[in-house]
């Protein structure tokens, strides 16, 4: 997939997440070679650990903002906890609390292999 859609979607949904009060600690594209398709991995507000209100909440979002999200769809998120090892690697040198655009490749985070990703937003 083109990666200036997976920016432009990301940022779309972050704005509009953070004017909902769902604002992502983490936004980050994860592209999984296997299958060749992207999440968009998402570490909810502080507090927020119930995966069906999150997904509901995301899902109300995505529906009333569908115009500006360059195709992005709910199904194409998967929320991420702050003790997945990748997330935990990130905390250590990674701020990006704005939106933002940092593309890597074939990167081990915390023993967790992620083999392309474009952090969109990392404030943990």
């Amino acid at each position: 997939m083109d990666q200036e859609i997976l920016v432009s979607g990301g940022h779309a949904l972050v704005k509009a997440m953070d004017d909902s009060g769902l604002t992502p600690r983490l936004a980050m594209w994860v592209h999984n070679t296997d299958t060749d398709t992207w999440k968009l991995w998402l570490a909810p507000p502080p507090g927020l650990t119930d995966k069906h209100n999150f997904y509901r909440k995301l899902s109300e979002i995505v529906s009333k903002n569908r115009n500006q999200l360059s195709g992005l769809e709910s199904s194409d998120t998967e929320m991420i906890s702050d003790s997945h090892p990748a997330v935990k690697g990130l905390k250590t040198f990674i701020n990006a609390p704005g939106l933002s655009n940092i593309a890597f490749k074939g990167n081990m985070f915390n023993g967790f292999y992620l083999p392309d990703g474009i952090i969109i937003r990392s404030d943990l």
